[in-house]
């Protein structure tokens, strides 16, 4: 979980690699509420998702990245097997 100390416009990516292709989604909760523009639906078999988009958000949101979609387990790959940046613009 991530908290915004300022409001503004913000650039979001995330990048999510597992060790095998599954059926699953990835998307970013803003305050618990995921974010369409930053959602990966479940629709294709990978094992790289990733997005990336520039949204307004206020001070003391909360970012969450989640996957989600699964019965099962996901293994993300070793070193950088999910990360986030989050950079203000404006």
């Amino acid at each position: 979980m991530f908290t915004l100390l300022e409001a503004g416009r913000y650039a979001i990516t995330y990048n999510v690699r597992l060790t095998a292709s599954l059926l699953l989604g990835a998307r970013i909760l803003v305050n618990g509420e995921p974010v369409p523009v930053l959602t990966i639906n479940a629709l294709l078999v990978a094992s790289n998702l990733n997005a990336s988009f520039i949204v307004d958000l206020p001070a003391g949101a909360t970012l969450t990245l989640e996957l989600f979609g699964l019965l099962g387990a996901a293994t993300l790959q070793a070193g950088n097997g999910a990360t986030l940046n989050v950079m203000r613009i404006e």
